[in-house]
């Protein structure tokens, strides 16, 4: 494996430990509708991070691999397999519009690279406001066998809970990535 590979898969493990950490110990339950509840982290920062910093793929496994095992760890063994499809795809989205859309580069002017992170995180959490409860409503019914209705209740709970840690988790993702810019990033050669 080369230098630059090693560096990315541990820059991608840290981060995925830290949406991990954020899930485990760091999230808020609030009390949703039909008995549920809904997670309020974030979590996603770190997701986020992942895909600005190293592109779509390490992004996605970040995601998906950091909040798959916060799931499996924290007992919330059904809920994995639509965590990692739909994590995978959060942070893949977000690496895939910085990188592959507007081309973010270190070289660019601040203003530009704060346009394209602040475009990619909002975009990465549109898209994932979307797809994991459309992911996790399909999961219920055909895999679990969930009643469509308590389904329903429960995506609609994820959505919420989505909308709600969205705006923290993208202002927390822009501040880090600023800090990390200014120290990491400014003598990185991995790119």
């Amino acid at each position: 494996m080369r230098n630059k590979d090693l560096t990315k898969l541990t820059l991608a493990g840290m981060l995925a430990a830290m949406a991990f950490i954020c899930f485990a110990y760091l999230r808020i339950e609030i009390p949703m509708g039909g008995g549920l509840t809904g997670k309020i982290y974030i979590g996603h920062a770190f997701i986020m991070l992942a895909a600005l910093l190293l592109g779509s793929k390490y992004g996605g496994l970040a995601g998906a691999i950091g909040l798959t095992l916060a799931d499996i760890l924290a007992g919330y063994t059904t809920s994995a397999p639509p965590t990692f499809l739909s994590k995978y795809i959060f942070g893949w989205s977000i690496g895939f519009i910085a990188h592959n859309i507007f081309h973010l580069s270190k070289e660019m002017s601040a203003g530009k690279i704060n346009k394209i992170i602040l475009a990619a995180t909002i975009g990465g959490e549109l898209i994932n406001i979307v797809t994991e409860p459309l992911i996790r409503y399909t999961f219920k019914i055909y895999v679990l066998g969930m009643p469509q209705q308590l389904a329903y209740l429960s995506a609609l709970n994820c959505a919420v809970a989505e909308v709600v840690s969205s705006i923290p988790t993208v202002a927390i993702a822009v501040t880090l990535y600023k800090v990390l810019e200014h120290s990491l990033l400014k003598n990185c050669r991995w790119e």
